[in-house]
């Protein structure tokens, strides 16, 4: 963060404080990852092209729905809010009705037209297999890979994409409850520094603390996938890098927003392409991954990727047609 503008830093560590220390403990080596399917994985090279999915589309297509739902109970009970309230009234009176009416503003837009890209925290132990729960997500007959990519690309603060990054939370409801309390007292310690601020800044981040907690919450028993999400909306954020598809996805028809890998340094948007992307692609669990490799690394060469060979490997992992027990 140490080419963000500090008032944004402090804003950002007051009222999203646990986002924020996520932010920190990412470094310059570490990774995300992609978990996708082989197929997916080669529309993604040959198009130099990512989608980002609509969440009613997706596996976890209720995660929308159960983080507005802890937002609307937390803020239905004024036992609850009346701390962070009372906050935000002790800084500029009346900020937090106007934060709280935009996002009930555009709450069924959130509902409808949240896309997402979604990748996981990797660790060096998983350098060789991969996360053994994330490649069970994938059925028979479909071949997985997690395609393993630089991070600095996640961690720039542009706004070049309009599309902007956040760790999900595995929250329980009390940890919800903490995290505002958090947010509250954070507040009231910096009160001097947001009472200078303008109106319409304080409320807008009113606005996109409600938002991302309800766009980036997860079932607590999920809390071993690290997810983070990338979170872009066509209509609260329209971009003119993205493009507008209609396809059809497990037998889904669906509309999915493309994000062609091109920099833009102007921009401070930077990484993305692929040659420097790109660190590592992990084969999961098949009886023809040898093959698979080899036309992943010939692909990779193809786009120019330096020696692809070391990059690809295969997890290894056994493949299991049946369960345990």
């Amino acid at each position: 963060m140490q080419d963000w503008d500090p008032a944004v830093v402090k804003l950002f560590s007051i009222f999203m404080p646990t986002t924020f220390e996520r932010r920190l403990a990412i470094k310059d080596y570490s990774r995300f990852v992609h978990y996708t399917t082989a197929e997916n994985l080669f529309r993604i090279l040959d198009k130099e092209e990512v989608w980002f999915r609509n969440t009613r589309c997706m596996n976890d297509h209720r995660d929308i729905e159960n983080g507005i739902m802890q937002v609307q109970q937390w803020n239905n009970n004024p036992e609850n809010s009346a701390p962070l309230v009372r906050a935000l009234e002790a800084c500029i009176p009346g900020v937090w009705a106007e934060g709280l009416r935009k996002y009930h503003h555009w709450l069924p837009n959130l509902q409808t037209q949240s896309y997402v890209l979604s990748v996981a925290e990797h660790q060096p132990d998983e350098n060789e297999t991969g996360r053994l729960s994330l490649w069970r997500g994938y059925d028979q007959g479909v071949v997985g890979v997690a395609v393993v990519v630089n991070v600095a690309p996640f961690m720039q603060m542009t706004d070049a994409l309009k599309a902007y990054p956040s760790p999900i939370a595995y929250w329980t409801r009390q940890q919800f409850d903490d995290e505002f309390n958090v947010v509250a007292h954070r507040i009231l310690t910096h009160r001097d520094f947001l009472s200078k601020l303008n109106r319409v800044a304080l409320t807008e981040m009113v606005f996109l603390m409600l938002l991302f907690a309800a766009t980036c919450w997860k079932h607590p028993g999920f809390h071993e996938e690290r997810e983070w999400r990338v979170l872009t909306n066509p209509l609260l954020w329209p971009s003119t890098r993205f493009m507008e598809h209609q396809y059809i996805i497990n037998a889904i028809p669906q509309t999915v927003y493309g994000l062609p890998l091109r920099n833009s340094p102007g921009e401070k948007l930077t990484g993305i392409e692929l040659p420097e992307l790109i660190d590592r692609v992990i084969v999961g669990p098949s009886t023809t991954a040898g093959p698979i490799r080899e036309a992943i690394i010939a692909k990779l060469a193809e786009k120019n990727v330096a020696d692809p060979a070391s990059k690809v490997i295969v997890s290894g992992i056994p493949v299991r047609v049946r369960g345990m027990g």
